[in-house]
């Protein structure tokens, strides 16, 4: 499921449970993996009145990263315009 961000760089989140991972849906077409996720951070996410600060808080937890380009077919990730 894709939940809205109001935010001029980040268009959709997402959390992929079996994996504890957060996804970025940045309006760049750009995707970004966060890894290692607690659910309980996600949940704040999701009942936050500012997603995007709170999204920034999850984020900045020193968690490592994974940039995902979306940005052709070579990737075999799709645009999240495409989703």
């Amino acid at each position: 499921m894709l939940l809205p961000v109001e935010s001029k760089q980040i268009a959709f989140c997402s959390y992929n449970e079996d994996e504890s991972t957060l996804h970025l849906y940045f309006h760049t077409g750009d995707i970004v993996a966060y890894p290692y996720v607690d659910k309980e951070d996600y949940q704040s996410v999701l009942d936050a009145t500012n997603r995007y600060d709170t999204l920034m808080k999850v984020t900045q937890k020193g968690q490592y990263t994974d940039e995902i380009r979306s940005d052709g077919p070579e990737t075999g990730v799709p645009a999240w315009q495409d989703i």
